[in-house]
């Protein structure tokens, strides 16, 4: 049954997870805070490393597991490599790792409305994927141009969603969200010198997405903008620390989200985050 048939009177809450490379892992912190403060999420959005986490989610994948596959990544854990000829390497162990990790599954078959951003490379368009594969689908919105091949689909390239839409709001709006929380993580951290190839490009997609327009909240929006000075993008060693950066900034803002949902919202979770709850209450081992 669905929560809003329960409790008409609540406000539908949908999630939008940015892009942000190695700094996506803070948006466990960030899902772990909702929770812990009854906060429940009807619906959900991803754009790059916000659309492999907004996927786990969706799908009902529990905390502890997400943490434990976000800790030791790489570039090179998740890139396979190819012969270049439109990327240094290609996403497919990325893929390999979500599919690991959700099995094959269709974005329409999720727990929860979930949606994608990529970007049509060959238009320049956004595209926003509500249904089909969803590994593809993340790949595609995982696809950093130039150090990543773009993932064909249907015969169309796409790349990185972040170079349309880094912090997803918009397709909440489609999916009936009255209430929609954003995870900024492109304001607050450092522009260093970069160190190699890969620092290059990484720096370069994230100038291109700092151009952007800034975000103009409609009503009923909140953002959550987490200060990441001391990391960078590809801090895939810091993981734990990210977390606890996502924890620390959604629970700063949960008194500007309460303005938006009622007193009396039910202090239950919903059907995706269910297994979740046995998991985290389980003794460690």
């Amino acid at each position: 049954m669905k929560k809003n048939e329960n409790n008409p009177k609540r406000p539908k809450i949908g999630l939008a997870l940015g892009g942000g490379s190695a700094l996506g892992s803070l948006h466990i912190g960030v899902l772990q805070a909702l929770y812990d403060n009854d906060i429940p999420i009807d619906c959900i959005s991803g754009t790059s490393a916000g659309a492999m986490i907004a996927a786990c989610y969706a799908f009902g994948v529990p905390i502890k597991e997400m943490i434990a596959k976000t800790t030791g990544l790489s570039w090179y854990g998740l890139s396979s490599f190819i012969y270049p000829k439109l990327g240094l390497v290609s996403n497919m162990a990325a893929g390999k790792l979500l599919e690991d990790i959700i099995g094959k599954v269709n974005i329409e078959d999720a727990d929860i409305p979930l949606a994608i951003i990529a970007t049509n490379i060959e238009t320049g368009e956004k595209t926003i994927f509500r249904k089909g594969n969803v590994v593809n689908a993340v790949r595609a919105s995982t696809c950093i141009p130039g150090l990543f091949v773009p993932v064909e689909l249907d015969g169309v390239s796409f790349v990185d969603g972040g170079l349309v839409e880094n912090v997803p709001l918009s397709p909440l709006k489609d999916m009936g969200a009255e209430v929609r929380i954003g995870v900024n993580l492109d304001r607050w951290h450092p522009k260093g010198k970069p160190k190699n190839v890969v620092d290059v490009l990484i720096s370069t997609m994230d100038v291109i997405i700092g151009q952007q327009e800034s975000l103009n909240l409609q009503n009923s929006e909140i953002l959550i903008e987490p200060h990441l000075e001391k990391y960078s993008l590809s801090d895939f060693k810091k993981s734990g620390e990210l977390i606890d950066e996502g924890y620390r900034a959604t629970t700063l803002m949960i008194p500007e989200i309460r303005k938006f949902i009622p007193e009396s919202l039910p202090k239950k979770p919903i059907r995706a985050w269910e297994r979740v709850i046995k998991w985290l209450l389980e003794p460690p081992k």
